[in-house]
């Protein structure tokens, strides 16, 4: 695993951190903000800058629209908002921007990835939950979430696989 790699799985987990407590506990938009912003700095000059933009118009839309469905089913609650609050935003955009990076080794492996997020997303939405930023009303509604978010992921792995060379090819050139 290369430097690269590590720091953006570091600042992918930093904006999560930031994001989840500032901007859902606190109210505070802005530590998320400046926690995306320095991950958008580390994959600027990537190899897969291109393919990472494509990712993130796509995933970052789609997740909040997701998580907005969420609402509308009665499977989270973020505090009464009608739709998936502004920090979301920004947690799917940090999602995007680490599926070249830190996650290129579910990329290469979507059936792997796919399950490793349907076990994991109900964890984050849980841990949500723990620090304040989301209400699960029915904890065994998370099984919505970790179906769709592995079919969602199953299908990004594949494509993200497609466009790019595989993650040990990446490796070894490193």
């Amino acid at each position: 695993m290369n430097r690269a790699t590590i720091i953006n799985a570091v600042l992918f987990q930093l904006v999560w951190f930031a994001c989840v407590v500032g901007g859902g506990s606190y109210g505070w938009f802005w530590p998320g903000v400046v926690a995306t912003l320095a991950l958008i700095v580390s994959v600027r000059n990537a190899s897969t800058v291109r393919h990472d933009v494509l990712l993130a118009m796509v995933l970052t839309p789609a997740g909040w629209m997701l998580d907005t469905l969420w609402i509308y089913l009665g499977v989270l609650d973020f505090h009464g908002l009608p739709v998936a609050p502004s920090w979301i935003v920004l947690l799917w955009l940090s999602l995007a921007l680490s599926i070249n990076h830190s996650l290129a080794f579910f990329r290469d492996r979507p059936l792997v990835g796919a399950v490793a997020v349907m076990l994991t997303a109900p964890l984050s939405y849980l841990a949500g939950e723990r620090l304040g930023a989301v209400l699960v009303p029915d904890v065994m509604r998370l099984g919505w979430i970790s179906l769709a978010w592995g079919v969602l992921f199953y299908g990004v792995f594949r494509v993200a696989c497609s466009q790019l060379p595989s993650w040990t090819e990446e490796a070894a050139a490193s």
